[in-house]
């Protein structure tokens, strides 16, 4: 048995055929929505009988994850976009994988040239930051693995609500020493309703001021770095390009 976590701000467009699938392949398994966004998601969700988690305001994808971990029962954790970017058999491979976290080496399909070469960028910039994940080949994969106990130990720790709710979990699993493996799987990039496709520069300055944020609050200078007036500048900065 397992959890499926899946972040939907406004899905209902994709989140049908997601749903199909993962009640096929995981028939048993508990399927969580978190839906924070003012579309019909939460109705086309409902039809396949799973448990859906509504929220009046906008929570970004990190909290969205967090909210679905702590509502998740079962022992390990599947948290999955709603465009479901992964085969069948892949998702197979990663789900038989044990490890406290599970993560996928993507072979990326459907990228445009703008978004990868700024997603290798991310990677660059993010392993400069955190050296020791230099070992770890991606970050912003949509589908994880995860063990719930560890994840539910580190949940004080994940301060990030946008994109880069990933390696914040990431660094978390990996300080604590929890065991971390990667699968080399095939990864479908659907930009046709993409909400990062639409507003990439925004998205990409949101996720720079959030990565250093994270990088000032592992700092062995956060006591002087996360000042009131740091941490207000930051909101401020970050909430004007949500």
């Amino acid at each position: 048995m397992i959890s499926v976590v899946i972040p939907a701000y406004n899905e209902e467009k994709r989140i049908d055929k997601t749903l199909t699938s993962l009640k096929e392949m995981l028939p048993h398994s508990e399927i969580i929505v978190v839906f924070d966004g003012k579309d019909n998601t939460p109705y086309v969700a409902r039809k396949y009988g799973v448990k859906v988690l509504e929220y009046g305001n906008r929570l970004g994808k990190g909290r969205a994850l967090k909210e679905g971990i702590m509502s998740s029962s079962m022992e390990k954790i599947l948290l999955i976009d709603a465009d479901m970017p992964v085969k069948g058999e892949d998702l197979k491979r990663l789900l038989l994988t044990d490890a406290d976290l599970v993560l996928p080496r993507r072979k990326i399909v459907g990228m445009s040239k703008k978004r990868r070469l700024l997603h290798n960028g991310f990677i660059l910039l993010t392993k400069l930051l955190f050296p020791s994940l230099r070992d770890i080949s991606d970050f912003q994969s949509g589908v994880k693995l995860l063990n719930r106990e560890k994840a539910i130990s580190v949940l004080d720790e994940l301060i990030i609500n946008d994109f880069v709710f990933d390696v914040n979990l990431i660094y978390a699993f990996k300080r604590r020493g929890y065991k971390i493996k990667e699968v080399e799987i095939s990864y479908i990039v659907d930009e046709s309703d993409s909400k990062i496709s639409r507003s990439l520069i925004k998205v990409i300055i949101l996720m720079f001021l959030s990565l250093v944020k994270l990088r000032v609050y592992y700092s062995p200078l956060k006591r002087v770095l996360y000042t009131r007036w740091f941490l207000k500048t930051q909101d401020f900065l970050l909430r004007k390009l949500r």
